[in-house]
């Protein structure tokens, strides 16, 4: 019995086994069949993962493809223009071989990017005299001024010179407007780099500060209206203006005055006040101050901002030149080296401006590096009164003795120099003895005085006035070599009067000047029936500026374009950053 139930056991035991290993395998083949579906739908959804992931990266590579193809096309539009542009241009050549027309197209794009990096770092050379002088000739054929002299004193001669200066303003090209009582001693011209030259500042030595629109040859405001005639004379010296500045955006405008001190003007604001009842019923609009600076111990000479920059230099007679940071209305540091009266400054692109003084130097300000060079004329070089910067390494100076010096930073002596360039004071008393520089009482001839100075920066043009009745104009020859080096005289504009400021408007279209009977630092000549005026002077006929405005609208249109493809290739982040400021430039210019 025993035997038999431990075989009944061992049975059962067996068949529970062999049950257990079916189960264990029907369970196996089951859970084989779902984790063979699993895998199945795993892989499926890796696959649609990878799919959607493929169609994601698809979809973002054809974004970039497309921001990509579209600064393409823009690069290609721009491409065109310049190839329409310079066909339009060169109308009159036709190259018949395709290989030297892709090689002239790839010069002509090479020439364009090169001549736009000149621009930005302001070593440009814009060859500017030759078709000046064209125009000149043709203005003064259009003129037609005929005279005839009686003898060559000086009193026909200053005859014949207000004869031409009425033709000139009788055929509409000098316009001379009415605002300043007593001689206009300086005027400065909204330089901007969208073209500028709407705007013009002009001082006086009756303290009136004004600004006017040139386009429309009229006055826009007074920033400084007329004074009381009841002052004493030495409040009334004390409010001279002797030096005004334009900032390159128009909005800021900066005063030198007898008074030592430097007034800035937001010409934004809409502040005005009135300074006395007589002001007020003649000249609205008077504009406060924004901030004035005081430091200089002597009248306030000169003044300069630096291109595209509210960096602001000022020069005196104190023997200093200071620097301000507009943009923060604070004052940054003095410069020290002159040994008398700083008589002119000027600045471009660089921060170094570069200034002249009575103590017969020029010297070049280096301010990063706290140093300065000295440039020496020579023991026979009169002071010099004038300066004005050619480029950042090229500049012109005009002295008391009627001399133009041409400077090169690299040189310690001018490379270019120029005697009597507007005649000599006194010629009545000048004989056949003059060839020796004496007259024929034996004494030495004196030139006319160099009383303003203008070039067009990143040009090749010059313009100086004395009072000899003209403004005389010059091309600078900035060659590499010593033989293409040279100051020509390209022509002169009749203006009766002590020219004491000039400022050459963009692509030397027009000039503005200072005209008054007397210098701006005293009284010690007087030209007789000369009148105070703000002067717009045309330096083209009225052919040539239809042509200049014309090529200019396309220029802008590319200018324009150009930028547009430049910002509708950025995110959309810096497209709305740059509608606010655009929308801000706007609140600016209204």
């Amino acid at each position: 019995m025993g035997r038999q139930r431990k075989t009944t056991t061992q049975q059962s035991s067996s068949e529970d086994i062999a049950r257990k290993r079916q189960k264990k395998i029907v369970d196996l083949g089951y859970r084989d069949d779902d984790e063979s579906d699993e895998e199945i739908d795993s892989d499926l959804e890796k696959e649609d993962g990878y799919k959607l992931r493929n169609k994601d990266s698809d979809e973002d590579s054809e974004e970039e493809e497309t921001a990509e193809s579209k600064r393409l096309r823009l690069a290609k539009d721009y491409l065109r223009r310049l190839d329409e542009a310079e066909k339009d241009s060169s109308s009159s050549s036709n190259d018949d071989d395709d290989d030297e027309e892709e090689e002239t197209e790839y010069e002509r794009v090479s020439n364009r990017l090169q001549r736009e990096r000149l621009k930005r770092e302001g070593k440009l050379e814009r060859i500017v005299a030759d078709s000046l002088t064209k125009s000149l000739v043709r203005m003064d054929e259009e003129v037609n001024f005929q005279y005839t002299a009686s003898s060559d004193d000086d009193a026909e001669s200053h005859q014949r010179t207000l004869c031409h200066h009425q033709s000139w303003k009788d055929a509409g090209y000098a316009t001379y407007l009415t605002g300043h009582d007593l001689s206009v001693t300086c005027v400065a011209l909204q330089q901007s780099s969208d073209g500028g030259g709407d705007r013009a500042i002009s001082g006086s030595k009756d303290g009136t500060i004004i600004l006017w629109d040139v386009a429309n040859e009229s006055k826009i405001q007074y920033l400084v209206g007329k004074r009381n005639k009841n002052i004493s004379n030495s409040d009334r010296r004390g409010n001279h203006v002797l030096s005004v500045a334009l900032s390159d955006d128009g909005r800021y405008a900066a005063v030198g005055k007898w008074d030592s001190t430097v007034s800035i003007y937001d010409l934004r604001t809409k502040n005005t006040t009135t300074t006395s009842t007589a002001a007020s019923s003649s000249n609205t609009n008077i504009t406060k101050a924004t901030t004035t600076f005081e430091g200089h111990k002597g009248p306030v000479t000169c003044l300069a901002f630096r291109t595209q920059s509210n960096q602001l230099f000022s020069g005196s007679t104190d023997r200093c030149i200071r620097h301000y940071s507009v943009d923060d209305m604070a004052y940054m540091e003095t410069l020290y080296g002159h040994q008398a009266a700083v008589s002119d400054l000027d600045c471009h692109k660089k921060e170094q401006p570069i200034s002249v003084g009575r103590d017969r130097t020029a010297r070049a300000w280096k301010l990063t590096e706290d140093t300065h060079l000295i440039f020496r004329g020579g023991a026979k070089v009169s002071p010099a009164d004038r300066i004005s910067l050619i480029r950042d390494n090229w500049f012109v100076s005009g002295h008391d003795d009627g001399s133009l010096h041409l400077w090169l930073t690299e040189k310690k002596k001018a490379v270019v120099s120029l005697d009597y360039t507007h005649g000599i004071h006194g010629r009545d008393l000048v004989t056949a003895t003059a060839r020796n520089n004496t007259t024929a009482t034996g004494d030495a001839l004196v030139g006319r005085g160099i009383t303003s100075l203008a070039c067009l920066k990143g040009s090749d043009l010059v313009a100086s006035g004395s009072y000899d009745g003209y403004l005389r104009l010059w091309k600078a020859n900035t060659g590499a070599r010593r033989d293409q080096r040279s100051m020509e005289s390209i022509g002169k504009i009749p203006v009766h009067g002590y020219i004491n400021d000039i400022a050459i408007g963009p692509r030397a279209k027009f000039c503005v000047v200072a005209v008054g009977q007397e210098p701006s630092l005293g009284r010690w000549n007087r030209v007789s029936k000369a009148k105070n005026r703000f002067g717009i002077l045309q330096l083209r006929n009225h052919d040539d500026n239809d042509a200049m405005e014309a090529d200019e609208d396309e220029d802008e249109d590319e200018d324009e374009d150009e930028e547009n493809s430049s910002s509708n290739s950025g995110s959309d982040e810096s497209s709305g950053s740059s509608s606010s400021n655009n929308s801000d430039n706007d609140d600016d210019k209204s």
